[in-house]
C-alpha cells in the first residue's frame, strides 16, 4: 500500500472515533473540508469492502446540498453529521 493512501486509511479511522467521541459527548468536532478531501480517496476505495465484508461501518446517509464536504465525508462513513446527544 503506498505510503499516502496508508496515512490517509489511518486518518480516516482516526477522524471517524474522534468524531464519534465528541459527537457523544456533546464536545466541538471540527472536521476541515481540506482533511476531509485529503481523506476521500482512501474511504472511496475501501468503505464498500470494509461494510460487505466486516460491517465495520454503517450504510451511507443521505446528504443535503447545503452539507459541506467534512459533512458529506461523515454520511458516506454511516455518520448523521448533524447528530447531537439528547439532552438528560
Amino acid at each position: 500500500m503506498p505510503f499516502p493512501f496508508a496515512a490517509a486509511t489511518a486518518a480516516m479511522d482516526a477522524v471517524v472515533h474522534a468524531w464519534d467521541v465528541a459527537a457523544a459527548t456533546g464536545q466541538n468536532r471540527p472536521l476541515e473540508a481540506h482533511l476531509a478531501e485529503e481523506i476521500w480517496p482512501a474511504a472511496d476505495r475501501l468503505l464498500d469492502q470494509l461494510r460487505d465484508a466486516y460491517r465495520v461501518f454503517a450504510p451511507a446517509r443521505e446528504v443535503t446540498a447545503e452539507d459541506d464536504r467534512a459533512e458529506t465525508l461523515l454520511a458516506f462513513l454511516g455518520r448523521a453529521p448533524h447528530w447531537t446527544p439528547t439532552a438528560s
